[in-house]
Order: C-alpha cells, then sequence, then structure tokens
C-alpha cells in the first residue's frame, strides 16, 4: 500500500502538471512537421519515414529522426489528426518519464530522497515546452531510455557479466534513442559516467573499462547502424540545422565565449525556473565580444560545479553522478566544439534535468538525516517547504502548459516574456496582418526590425506585405534594406523589379535587372533576370502606361 500511495502520488504530480494542455490546438513546430506534412498523414508507405529527412521539403534535410516521424504518424491515423491524441501520448510519456527516474533515483538513493527527486522531476516548469509540443515528444523518449539504459547497466554490472540478452536489450535502447532524436548519442557517456562515479570496484579503471568494453562495442555498434542510415537517406549531409544567430560566423573562442554568457540561464533554468520563454533570439541572448561581467559569472559557475563534482567524487558518489549526467545532457547544445541552431531552448534541458534532480535527491541525504536527529518541528518545517515548491512547481507548469494553445498565444505570450526576442516579434506580426490588425502587425515588424537589423527576415516579409497590397513605394523601400543586409538575396530584387514595373519606373527596373544578373548564382535565376531586363526594356521603349506591365513568376526557378 504504502509503495502504491507513492506511485499515486508522482503520478498525480505529473499529470497536474501536463493535463491542462488537452485542449491546445498545433502550435510552434508542430505546424511545420504534422499539421502541413502530408508524410506523416499516411500509413500507406512507412518505408518513406525511414529514407526522408525530419523536416518536410521545402526545408533542409539536416536532420533524420525516423522513429519519431513514425510515432506521429500512427498518433495522426488514431486520432484523424486531432491534437488531443499527441497530448495524450505526451502527456503518458512524462508520466512514464517520471517513473523511470524514480525507478533508477530508488536503485541509487535512500526511499525518501529518491522520491523527493522524483517529485521534483514532476513539477519541473522546465520541462513543459518538451510535453506541451507534440514534435518535444522525442526529448522525452530520450530521457525516459537514458533512464532504463542506466538501471539495466547497473543490473549488468551487478551480476558481473553481460549476456546476449543483455547486449540486445542495451543495442535495442541506444539505437531507438538515437532514431528518435540525435542527440540520444550522449546516452553512452552515461554509462561510462556510471562505471565511474557508481560502480565501486577495488581493481584499477583501466580493467574496469576493459571489463565493459563489449557493451560499449555494441553500443557503438548501435550508433555506426544510425549513422549508415541517415547518411543514406539524407545522401550524405552530414551537417544539422541552420547555425544560431548568436553564433554566426564565430570561431570556438567566440563560440566560448559566447556560451559562457548562457551558463548562468542553463542554472537558473535547472534549479530555479521561475521565468520562462519560448524563445531566445537576439536580443535575448547576445553575441560576446570580450571577456565581461557576464562571462566571469559563467566561469564562476562551471568552476563551482566542478569544485562540487570533485568533493562528492567519494563522499557522495550519487551526487557526482547527477553532476556528470546533468553535464552530459547540456553537451549536445554546448556549440563550443559544433554550432547547433539553438543557444538556449528550454526543450533541450529534458535529459539534463534529470542529473540535477538526481544530484538533488543525493544532498538531500545528509540534510534529511540531520533532521532525523533534530526536533519534530524541523522536520515540519521542511516539509512544509517541500510541499510550498511542489506547489509553486505543479502550478506554474500547469498555466504554462496553455501558453502553447494556439499559435497566435504562444507568439503573444513569448513578446512579454521575451521582450528583446527579434523572432517573437517578428512570429506575431506575421499572424496578425492576415487577420487586419494592420497597425498592431506594422508595429511588431519595427520593432523586430530595430532590435535586429542585420537579420532581414522581418524586413523582406514586411515588404512582401505592402507589395501585396499594391503599396509599391514603401515596399521597395523595406526591399532595399533587406538587399542591405543580404545582397544575393534574389527574391528581394525579383520583388523590387516587379515593383518597379507596376509604378511605371521602366529605366529603375533596367537598372535593378542588370544589377541583380552579376548576383544570380543558379542559370534558372539568371534567366529570370534577363527575361526581366527584356521586358523592363521593352517597356521604356515603347512609354507604357503605369500599372500595364504585369509579371507574374510561376514558379522560382521558371522565366517569367
Amino acid at each position: 500500500m504504502r509503495r502504491w500511495l507513492i506511485s499515486g502520488s508522482l503520478v498525480a504530480l505529473a499529470l497536474g502538471s501536463s493535463v491542462t494542455n488537452l485542449r491546445n490546438r498545433y502550435a510552434q513546430d508542430d505546424m511545420g512537421i504534422i499539421q502541413k506534412n502530408s508524410v506523416v498523414h499516411s500509413l500507406a508507405d512507412p518505408g518513406r519515414f525511414f529514407t526522408e529527412s525530419y523536416w518536410p521539403k521545402p526545408f533542409s534535410p539536416a536532420l533524420y529522426r525516423p522513429l519519431s516521424t513514425t510515432s506521429y504518424a500512427l498518433q495522426w491515423a488514431v486520432g484523424d489528426g486531432r491534437p488531443i491524441v499527441f497530448r495524450i501520448v505526451s502527456n503518458l510519456l512524462y508520466l512514464a518519464t517520471t517513473l523511470a527516474v524514480f525507478a533508477l533515483a530508488t536503485r541509487l538513493l535512500p526511499p525518501l530522497a529518491a522520491w523527493l527527486a522524483a517529485a521534483f522531476f514532476a513539477v519541473h516548469p522546465v520541462h513543459v515546452e518538451s510535453v506541451a509540443v507534440a514534435v518535444n515528444q522525442s526529448e522525452q523518449v530520450v530521457g525516459l531510455i537514458a533512464a532504463l539504459l542506466v538501471l539495466r547497466y547497473l543490473g549488468i554490472r551487478d551480476r558481473g557479466a553481460m549476456t546476449w540478452r543483455d547486449g540486445a536489450v542495451v543495442f535495442g535502447l541506444y539505437l531507438t534513442a538515437l532514431m528518435f532524436k540525435e542527440s540520444g548519442l550522449v546516452l553512452i557517456g552515461l554509462v561510462v559516467a556510471a562505471e565511474l562515479t557508481l560502480v565501486r570496484r577495488d581493481r584499477p579503471l583501466w580493467r574496469r573499462l576493459n571489463e565493459i568494453r563489449p557493451l560499449l562495442l555494441v553500443m557503438l555498434l548501435g550508433a555506426t547502424a544510425f549513422f549508415a542510415l541517415r547518411t543514406f537517406a539524407l545522401e550524405g549531409n552530414a551537417r544539422g540545422t541552420f547555425t544560431a544567430e548568436a553564433l554566426e560566423g564565430l570561431s570556438i573562442g567566440g563560440r566560448a565565449l559566447t556560451m559562457l554568457t548562457v551558463v548562468p540561464h542553463w542554472f537558473r533554468l535547472l534549479l530555479w525556473p521561475a521565468h520562462l520563454r519560448g524563445d531566445y533570439s537576439p536580443r535575448e541572448i547576445e553575441t560576446s565580444t570580450g571577456f565581461g561581467l557576464a562571462e566571469a559569472e559563467g566561469v564562476l559557475l562551471l568552476v563551482l560545479a566542478v569544485l562540487i563534482l570533485i568533493a562528492a567524487w567519494r563522499r557522495a558518489p550519487v551526487a557526482a553522478f547527477g553532476i556528470l549526467w546533468t553535464g552530459i545532457g547540456i553537451f549536445p547544445v554546448s556549440n563550443v566544439l559544433v554550432p547547433t541552431g539553438i543557444v538556449v531552448a528550454e526543450r533541450v534541458l529534458f535529459l539534463a534535468s534529470i542529473g540535477m534532480m538526481i544530484t538533488i535527491g543525493a544532498l538531500a541525504v545528509p540534510l534529511i538525516g540531520w533532521l532525523g536527529s533534530r526536533p519534530k518541528v524541523f522536520s515540519r518545517l521542511a516539509a512544509g517547504a517541500v510541499a510550498a515548491i511542489l506547489v509553486m512547481g505543479l502550478t506554474r507548469s500547469a498555466s504554462r502548459q496553455r501558453v502553447w494553445q494556439d499559435q497566435f498565444t504562444f507568439w503573444y505570450q513569448t513578446t512579454i516574456d521575451a521582450p528583446t526576442s527579434y523572432r517573437a516579434h517578428h512570429a506575431l506580426a506575421s499572424l496578425l496582418f492576415p487577420i487586419g490588425a494592420r497597425v498592431w502587425a506594422e508595429r511588431e515588424y519595427r520593432t523586430a526590425i530595430a532590435l535586429y537589423p542585420k537579420q532581414w527576415g522581418a524586413t523582406f516579409d514586411l515588404a512582401n506585405k505592402l507589395r501585396l497590397e499594391g503599396q509599391c513605394e514603401q515596399a521597395v523601400w523595406h526591399y532595399r534594406q533587406a538587399l542591405r543586409a543580404d545582397p544575393e538575396l534574389e527574391s528581394a530584387r525579383t520583388s523590387v523589379i516587379a515593383c518597379f514595373l507596376h509604378m511605371g519606373r521602366y529605366g529603375d527596373a533596367v537598372a535593378e535587372a542588370r544589377e541583380a544578373m552579376s548576383y544570380a548564382t543558379r542559370p534558372p535565376r539568371l534567366r529570370l533576370f534577363q527575361r526581366l531586363f527584356v521586358i523592363a526594356d521593352s517597356a521604356a521603349r515603347v512609354g507604357a502606361a503605369p500599372g500595364t506591365v504585369r509579371v507574374t513568376v510561376a514558379d522560382r526557378d521558371t522565366m517569367p
């Protein structure tokens, strides 16, 4: 009965933190990867899930997550495309991960400390983005498999030898994690961390590592199989997605400086996530140009973590393991060796948070022992503090789930949570314009442009909106601003020429077409600009009246 009550309390905490998302619609990346992706709308050709990239065309074939795509297709089929099925699956995954974390913590810690680690995990607000957005189910799957894999590994080490069945299970778990998300690669690091900290042997380290060599080889075989499939499906594209704006053009040293300013965000989000944001684009996170106060704070926090790790290595090995887990979980988005498209994102801290909660549980053990020898009032005060933290975490998580109820709500709230994020204002503006909120939309566009003028996306988008409304004078000015940021932006040059032709400024259209030909990087575009040059020149020769020359481009690579 006691065991059922303990498990039931964790179920209540996990579901209480997540079920408020059941009425949410599709939002954020759910739109492109699920709602508008015809690949996951049918199970007629499941082979496509394993031979195509994660992001559908026309997006760059940069990610390979076939089991994620397969799971979306199955959920789409079960619910006939209704979002609620995805929400239920996400919530059940969250519940399963919470119970897996509890099982692992129980293996490592006394019962009360294990429950605390799992309970804090269940209500942690940083998990909301991983649960509220369907495409982030992969984060939860990797976290779930990580807990199960380490549990299995510890069982293998207890028995002293790995069987063929153990090898098959480890291979299957590792390959499954990789095929849900590439960051599952770091799970091999968790196994090594467990060996270094949790497996106590009198034999030398080199001999112990030699003992687990077959298991490590099995995991490397799984990684090799995954990357072979990925190379075949993506036709050799080994790159990831785009590089985050704050990291563009930086050397390893520049990225290290910039990421030092991110370290305090990691600590804050893992330990006290009172303030959450849906986006951390510039100016929320800036490129570092030198060593200052923000960078020094990051260094001090890293040094503190290393000192605690050293102090805990022998005295509190579970705490040391939790710290190593946290670092390994963050490594895929550390961006120092290899830049990614993410500087900070709350969803990518899901795996790292398991390690942090294990660390907190381990550090609570001596405190629990100390309270046992003190008057009851101390225990009651501690219990009250824990209850208050759990209530705050649960209510914060439950209310935060509703931020993702739809695309508009998400981006509107993000402009409040992250007021200096240019992307948030740009996204909100693009949603406001079609519904007729013209003044508000233009204000958001101009805010986005002012926040980050080197990124031409908002400028170009506003110019397109104005051109389609027939306001070519204003549109041309904004196209010019976009071209200043990127002179090779051929679509902006095409639109400028179209505006000049519409306004009867044929001389300007001829000059623009001539300049565009010098920037054209592909033969179809060069032919397009040559044709536009001929049209503009002909219109100028015959003196065509403004508004009588119209250009329609059927496809981006065809001639008008």
